[in-house]
C-alpha cells in the first residue's frame, strides 16, 4: 500500500474501529484454501499472504497507482 491508501485506511471507521483492525469473513472452496496454504510462508497470517498477492497482482496490472 501506498501511504495515500494507508492514511485513508486510518481515517475510515467501521462501528467506532479503525478500518484496517476490523475483520471479516469471506467463504472459500476447501481447494483454494489448500493453495493458500501450500503457497504462504510457514506461520504466515492469511491476511498477509493474501496482501501480498494483491500487491503483485496491481504491479503486474499496473493498477498500484490508485
Amino acid at each position: 500500500m501506498n501511504n495515500h491508501n494507508e492514511a485513508l485506511a486510518v481515517k475510515e471507521k467501521s462501528n467506532g474501529q479503525e478500518l484496517s483492525k476490523v475483520r471479516t469473513t469471506i467463504g472459500l472452496k476447501a481447494a483454494t484454501k489448500s493453495k493458500l496454504d501450500n503457497n504462504r510462508a510457514p506461520g504466515q497470517c492469511y491476511d498477509g499472504f493474501i496482501c501480498q498477492l494483491v500487491d503483485l497482482w496491481e504491479r503486474s496490472n499496473g493498477n498500484g497507482n490508485r
